[in-house]
């Protein structure tokens, strides 16, 4: 059997197609076409897919896609995103859809948590019962495994870390998604970048500073050169967003006592600066039982999300 992984993003779509073994048969990366509106897009995905039937004739196919945004798993609807630039993605019935144009009815789920189950196969190899998976990025999404399987909740919308409240809903600063204190609004690259120009205005003299004046591009991966220079501002901004993440993660652990808690995306790269602090709100919970053997690790596999689609899809049909 083959598995084909969709992973869809407001800039681009990726696709993945893995064997029964595992193993990586080709992966593919184009830009999302908006020319011709959310079907003609549709029919973008579709013809990978067909041509991945045709390259494989004698072989069954699995399809899983990952969509960023609200979904509703059951029926592979994609309820809300506000990152894609389509005008009528509401309730876009992605699952029909791609059905109707392949002949094949694909496994849909928010991207994150198809993420989750990359990291639980590939990084994890399935050891853990219950996991918790962290990604961080502009924004902050999670996946959980839960007793060895993939855990979307009522509604499809299980896992949102991201949006758990931190901090105060009123005073709080504000999420892209609308509301104040989020976890997302401290450790997402948008929530780090105000921290930065917070620490610039503070200490204008500070090596930080000096490479955000100089450097046309702010990327948050110019945090982690000012701090491998040394530079206290920098280490400063990647403690707080360490502390800021172990209070979020805290609380998950608390609630879920899952065993392993897994970091994975672009954030996840300046793990050497931040996970100390992480480990240090961990280590110093009232309540230690749930902490006293939780493994914590980091994946940075940039893959992850459109392989865990893939994978999800041959788990699926091997069911």
């Amino acid at each position: 059997m083959i598995g084909i992984g969709v992973d869809i993003g407001g800039t681009f779509v990726k696709f993945y197609v893995i064997n029964e073994r595992g193993e990586l048969l080709h992966k593919e990366k184009t830009e999302t076409d908006y020319a011709h509106g959310s079907d003609g897009f549709l029919h973008q995905v579709a013809a990978f897919i067909n041509q991945i039937q045709a390259r494989y004739p004698d072989q069954a196919v699995a399809v899983g896609v990952g969509a960023p945004g609200d979904v509703d798993n059951q029926r592979g609807i994609l309820r809300f995103n506000p990152n894609l630039k389509f005008t009528d993605v509401d309730d876009w019935p992605l699952a029909d859809r791609l059905q109707e144009l392949t002949k094949i009815r694909p496994y849909v789920a928010n991207d994150a948590t198809m993420a989750a189950w990359g990291v639980y196969e590939r990084a994890l190899h399935r050891q853990g019962t219950n996991v918790l998976v962290v990604t961080l990025g502009t924004g902050v999404g999670g996946g959980l495994i839960i007793n060895r399987e993939l855990y979307q909740g009522s509604n499809g919308t299980a896992g949102e870390i991201g949006h758990t409240k931190i901090a105060c809903t009123k005073t709080g600063p504000l999420c892209g998604c609308g509301a104040r204190g989020c976890l997302e609004a401290f450790v997402g690259t948008i929530g780090i970048r105000r921290r930065v120009w917070e620490a610039v205005q503070a200490h204008p003299q500070s090596v930080l500073a000096h490479m955000v004046q100089t450097e046309k591009d702010f990327k948050i991966e110019l945090v982690s050169r000012a701090a491998q220079k040394g530079c206290p501002v920098a280490l400063q901004i990647w403690k707080d967003t360490g502390f800021y993440l172990g209070v979020g993660i805290a609380n998950w652990v608390l609630v879920l006592d899952v065993d392993t808690v897994v970091l994975t995306g672009g954030v996840s790269g300046a793990a050497p600066y931040f996970l100390p602090a992480v480990q240090e709100v961990l280590r110093h919970q009232q309540i230690p039982t749930p902490f006293k053997n939780l493994k914590l690790a980091v994946s940075q596999d940039p893959n992850i999300g459109g392989v865990g689609a893939a994978l999800y899809a041959l788990h699926q049909a091997a069911k």
